[in-house]
């Protein structure tokens, strides 16, 4: 009966133990990376994702993919009715605590010069470059949409 009540209380000291050593400290995370499928004779293809940033304001720098030839980060604007695309240098502002979405119509990451058909079901591996946070492995999920 004393093994017992000693193994309980020496597991409890040890989750106290690791709840105290904990930070606390929020991350920056990214969550829900996909694109589109895109045939092999289209050239460029776009990545979208949600970023939320963590207890400090963060940048996504830039982004790379083995295949494509560059990637660029961009947003969709609208200019006297005609929509473009803008290549963003300077990446884009991760506000502390808030969620910043590449959504279609939106920021994205541009893949140029694509170098193979994306179908439905494929991961295709991404390394994002953040300026605080540092380097980041996702996997883009293609889907049909």
């Amino acid at each position: 009966m004393k093994a017992s009540r000693t193994i309980v209380l020496v597991a409890l000291l040890a989750i106290i133990a690791v709840a105290c050593s904990s930070t606390g400290e929020r991350k920056l995370s990214v969550d829900g990376v996909w694109g589109r499928t895109s045939p092999a004779v289209a050239s460029n293809a776009a990545f979208y994702m949600v970023i939320a940033g963590g207890d400090e304001s963060d940048t996504l720098m830039s982004a790379d993919a083995a295949v494509c030839e560059a990637t660029e980060i961009h947003a969709s604007v609208m200019n006297d009715g005609v929509m473009s695309m803008e290549h963003l240098p300077d990446g884009i502002e991760i506000p502390a605590g808030e969620v910043v979405k590449l959504e279609p119509g939106g920021f994205h990451i541009m893949c140029i010069g694509k170098q193979d058909e994306l179908v439905a079901g494929q991961d295709v591996p991404l390394t994002l470059e953040f300026a605080h946070a540092g380097t980041m492995a996702v996997d883009v999920e293609i889907r049909d949409e």
